[in-house]
């Protein structure tokens, strides 16, 4: 359940590793190890885009918090609000906003990604042309795929809007994320504001493509299948 992290591995310059630090259930209190309490890992300003702050940043936009002892080894637990703790002390905010900023954009860029593929899942229905028998399967097998890939996309959705969150309360100038995320100020403010629309459709281009698989994909699987028949 445990993961220990040494100093020297926290400062090299990668991307953040896939594998996550053990997580706890909710606490009010830090954890301890070592025999001393764990307070909550700030971002460190010697490595700004090391792997330990991204951790750090992505238990924020989780809703955890990660706390660091003096060893290396690292915890995550449940932040009792649902929302992680500031990383950065007050005055500091200033510092970070380029680490808040490029993590917003990359968060766009897998939005971008989802919507591409969710797009081609939808428009793709060769799937569907063969035999009558197979029909029903086929047709079963595509819309799994679809509803698949809108998930994904959702997926990619809530994400890029935490980290939205998490930069703004960073301080991170709305002006900064709206053209990081390739969103216009109001579509930032609600997902902001978590507004339950925005959280569904946060660009104009995953609008189209709910709609899309909510009306006309399901006309397009009418067609595929007569023309299959």
């Amino acid at each position: 359940m445990s993961q220990q992290m040494q100093h020297g591995s926290a400062q090299d310059e990668t991307e953040p590793a896939a594998a996550r630090p053990a997580a706890l259930g909710t606490t009010t209190t830090h954890p301890v190890h070592c025999g001393r309490p764990m307070p909550v890992r700030p971002l460190d300003l010697t490595d700004p885009d090391g792997r330990a702050n991204h951790a750090a940043a992505q238990a924020a936009v989780d809703g955890r918090r990660l706390h660091a002892c003096a060893c290396g080894f690292l915890v995550e637990t449940e932040a009792p609000s649902g929302r992680g703790a500031p990383l950065v002390g007050r005055g500091d905010e200033l510092l970070f906003h380029s680490f808040f900023t490029r993590r917003v954009l990359a968060a766009a860029g897998r939005v971008e990604t989802a919507e591409w593929s969710f797009d081609q899942q939808v428009a793709d229905t060769s799937a569907l042309l063969g035999c009558e028998d197979d029909a029903a399967r086929r047709l079963w097998l595509f819309e799994a795929d679809t509803e698949s890939a809108r998930w994904e996309l959702d997926q990619a959705v809530h994400a890029l809007h935490a980290e939205l969150r998490l930069a703004a309360c960073h301080g991170v100038p709305f002006t900064a994320l709206a053209e990081a995320a390739g969103l216009d100020d109001e579509t930032v403010t609600a997902a902001i504001h978590h507004d339950p629309a925005a959280t569904s459709a946060g660009t104009p281009g995953v609008r189209a493509a709910a709609a899309a698989h909510r009306a006309p994909a399901e006309a397009g699987l009418g067609t595929a299948l007569v023309v299959a028949g």
